[in-house]
């Protein structure tokens, strides 16, 4: 899964790379730069561009002076999100993230051996993303400036592909979808985590006190309050219509975090459930009006057929 050799990923300030097939490209401080614009892939450039400068910025989540490969570990053991991922994701799994940011969740991955690429639009994250991977000493990850409506990677090429929070935040959130299932192989896993509908509904209720705690808090803080009321672009979305984008994909549905049914205690994120009824959905979601506090977000797990 590899997208360069390591020769061409090393050194400082803009260079180039290239492998046996011919191709070059960019490369600064040793991050590749493969985006191409994709708008006949569904993408809106113009779109596109606004996300890359608002991100540019802004870059979300930031490290702390003090964090180490300890911190990093801690940190993603903590979260009971990046945790099942960890407990599920074999060790010598190949993972794909795509808006990965400052690549948090892609190094905490990539400790165990996994091999995992992130990939992003925006420099400033990507360079904190590989200075903490340098610095940690991390060799299983890599970064990649990249368009996820154009990955860099073959057919079939990831056991398990991940948008945390990402594509909500384009144009054409179904196509972002289609391409992220194109790479990963027969029987792997697409992680996607979006805006409920029903779950951010409440949210601008809460802008007020988001701002108070932005204006006394840290740069993290600040980031996580415009990330969440002041991003140039967001969408919505409900189960049922996430349910018809894995069908069209030929994609089985596998899990969801909160559980589409309500009084369902949610099991390992990758062992199989139901999704419920129509109505048991909508009743789900209608108890997630409750969430605006954490931004509404959800996550669906599907395996490619």
């Amino acid at each position: 899964m590899r997208l360069l050799a390591p020769a061409a990923a090393t050194g400082e300030g803009a260079t180039d790379g290239a492998c046996a097939c011919g191709q070059a490209w960019a490369v600064r401080d040793g991050i590749p730069d493969l985006y191409v614009p994709a708008p006949e892939a569904g993408e809106d450039v113009a779109a596109t561009e606004r996300v890359r400068l608002f991100y540019e910025e802004r870059p979300f989540p930031d490290y702390r002076e003090t964090d180490d490969l300890g911190a990093l570990v801690r940190r993603g053991r903590a979260n009971a999100y990046t945790r099942a991922l960890d407990d599920g994701i074999p060790p010598r799994a190949r993972v794909l993230e795509v808006g990965c940011g400052t690549g948090q969740m892609a190094l905490f991955l990539a400790v165990p051996g996994r091999e995992v690429i992130g990939v992003d639009l925006t420099w400033a994250s990507l360079g904190l993303a590989e200075g903490f991977r340098r610095k940690a000493g991390i060799n299983t990850a890599q970064f990649v400036r990249a368009n996820l409506f154009r990955l860099p990677l073959a057919d079939g090429t990831v056991d398990v592909a991940i948008a945390n929070g990402v594509l909500h935040h384009t144009a054409n959130p179904r196509a972002a979808f289609a391409e992220l299932v194109r790479v990963v192989r027969p029987g792997g896993y697409v992680v996607v985590g979006l805006y409920n509908r029903y779950g951010r509904a409440l949210l601008p209720l809460l802008a007020p006190s988001h701002a108070r705690g932005a204006a006394t808090g840290d740069a993290r803080a600040k980031a996580w309050y415009n990330d969440q009321h002041h991003h140039p672009l967001e969408s919505r979305h409900t189960a049922d219509e996430v349910l018809r984008w894995l069908s069209q994909a030929a994609v089985d549905f596998v899990s969801a975090s909160p559980p589409l049914t309500l009084g369902v205690t949610p099991g390992a994120i990758f062992a199989p459930s139901s999704p419920g009824t129509a109505v048991g959905r909508v009743l789900a979601q209608l108890s997630w009006l409750s969430r605006a506090a954490d931004g509404g977000l959800w996550v669906t797990v599907g395996r490619k057929r």
